[in-house]
């Protein structure tokens, strides 16, 4: 299992951030070839370190879908979509799970 992270640091407009998150991109970033599941949050600290303001998992079988999803046509277009909700961007970073 293969893990893709993608952390938003703090926008302008949390409320507009968070409604064509959940209403636009979600649904265009949930229909990536090859993943398996998906799930986002807004976390919240446990101490006086600053957390992203939101995070979103993605799981793939390996590393290879990954990057296949990434690079089709949908993982494109979620690339792309990303300044409408988000101008200041998001950190993207992957992993293997377990071992």
């Amino acid at each position: 299992m293969h893990c893709l992270t993608v952390t938003y640091p703090a926008p302008a407009d949390a409320g507009k951030f968070k409604a064509y998150y959940v209403a636009t991109h979600l649904p265009l970033a949930r229909q990536l070839p090859g993943l398996t599941s998906c799930s986002f949050a807004y976390p919240e600290p446990l101490g006086p370190a600053e957390v992203p303001f939101c995070i979103f998992q993605a799981w793939f079988a390996d590393q290879p879908a990954m990057f296949a999803a990434l690079q089709s046509d949908i993982g494109k277009q979620v690339a792309a979509d990303v300044p409408n909700y988000s101008p200041l961007g998001a950190t993207l970073f992957h992993f293997p799970v377990g071992a």
